[in-house]
């Protein structure tokens, strides 16, 4: 199965359900997300996506308004907390500047 017959599968059964057609770069940032959330260090997740450090951000940055929409029960609003200040540790460390959200 090749990632196009994948993606045009998914796409299928999704815009059947009433759900806009997706580029596969959605599982890279779905994925990024969970390995957070799973409490795995920014520096990792950046490295194994080859993320470059403020692309990683900008997507970081939207994650307030994404997490209530899709996160499990199985992680808890402290967990959540936590991962705030591990980011901002992330980007002090990094020099980075935060993007703003509207960007």
């Amino acid at each position: 199965l090749t990632k196009p017959e994948f993606m045009k599968c998914c796409n299928q059964i999704w815009v059947e359900r009433g759900f806009p057609s997706m580029p596969s770069h959605v599982f890279h940032i779905g994925g990024a997300t969970e390995l957070l959330l799973q409490g795995i260090s920014p520096d990792v997740v950046a490295q194994q996506g080859h993320w470059k450090s403020q692309a990683f951000l900008e997507y970081w940055c939207c994650i307030e308004s994404i997490l209530p929409l899709f996160i499990s029960s199985s992680s808890s609003t402290s967990r959540c907390l936590t991962l705030d200040d591990i980011m901002l540790d992330f980007i002090c460390c990094n020099r980075l500047t935060v993007p703003s959200a509207s960007s």
